[in-house]
């Protein structure tokens, strides 16, 4: 049922996305009596995220035109509600996903400079919400490497745009004396996997998301060869987004838990789509597109 309805892209996928995140966070909400109604505001941002992840999909060629990652996206994103991911890191994978936008649009071969400094510039601003998201930073040189790694010019950019933060930065403690800078240092700590000898049952679901990201990655490699060349790029910088993401996994499970998990949710989604796109067998199809709703309801089930 799910992989005929949402074969296709069509403005109703959008309106049943957009429904579903509100019932969702207005039922969560009025459920638990912990929870604040200016929190509402997360419906703006999260549709505002799956807007991005919808964008970056279509105009890159990520996937066969269909709206799966679309699905996919939306059913993980709102994990954030059972794990209580904060509205800062949320808003940290906004800007993220801005600078991925960039990133990728640098196949055109235009205003590269721009692109690069945009992207730096985002993610820069991503790191003061939430301070693991300096593990993409990654992402910039990667994609410098693959689309214009032979102009000096590209590789210095990078720490132009972060210098062009950090003064910011910089300015706002020295005016307004809130130690951000201090207080953003301070919240670099490790919390190793290895470290831990018991887990919460809700902590299961992440493992789960772990595997099939891992899953993914082995999928993509395997394949390499048999993606077309002129996009093997983005599937790369797709590929590092979710190592990036399983990088935080294993050095700061912590922080993965509490919300650092949401950044292996575009490619992840991604992979799941092309997938489903691959496999002929209608009912594999459906398990797979059910697989993140099944992770959903686990994760408010183990609450």
């Amino acid at each position: 049922m799910l992989s005929t309805f949402f074969s296709t892209s069509r403005p109703v996928h959008y309106l049943m996305v957009f429904i579903i995140v509100v019932l969702t966070v207005l039922i969560t909400i009025l459920w638990d009596p912990q929870r604040q109604w200016w929190e509402l505001i997360a419906i703006l941002i999260l549709s505002g995220s799956l807007a991005l992840v919808e964008f970056i999909v279509s105009k890159n060629d990520l996937t066969p035109s269909s709206s799966y990652v679309l699905w996919c996206a939306t059913i993980l994103s709102l994990t954030y509600l059972a794990f209580k991911v904060p509205l800062h890191i949320m808003v940290a994978l906004f800007f993220v996903l801005l600078a991925i936008r960039r990133l990728l649009s640098l196949k055109t071969g235009h205003s590269i400079i721009k692109k690069i400094f945009d992207a730096t510039f985002w993610i820069a601003i991503a790191t003061v919400f939430y301070h693991w998201s300096a593990l993409l930073y990654l992402l910039v040189f990667v994609s410098i490497f693959l689309y214009v790694r032979n102009d000096f010019r590209h590789w210095a950019t990078p720490f132009i745009a972060l210098g062009c933060v950090w003064v910011l930065l910089f300015t706002y403690d020295y005016v307004w004396e809130n130690h951000v800078i201090s207080s953003l240092w301070d919240s670099y700590k490790t919390s190793y996997l290895w470290e831990y000898t018991v887990f919460q049952s809700q902590e299961i679901i992440l493992f789960f998301l772990i595997i099939f990201s891992v899953f993914g990655l082995f999928i993509y490699l395997t394949k390499l060869i048999d993606i077309q060349q002129s996009v093997r790029p983005r599937f790369t910088i797709m590929t590092f987004m979710g190592l990036c993401g399983i990088a935080l996994f294993l050095i700061d499970f912590e922080s993965f838990c509490n919300g650092g998990y949401l950044f292996l949710i575009l490619p992840l989604s991604v992979f799941i789509a092309r997938a489903v796109h691959a496999i002929t067998h209608k009912i594999f199809k459906e398990i797979l597109l059910w697989i993140p709703v099944l992770l959903l309801l686990g994760s408010f089930l183990l609450y």
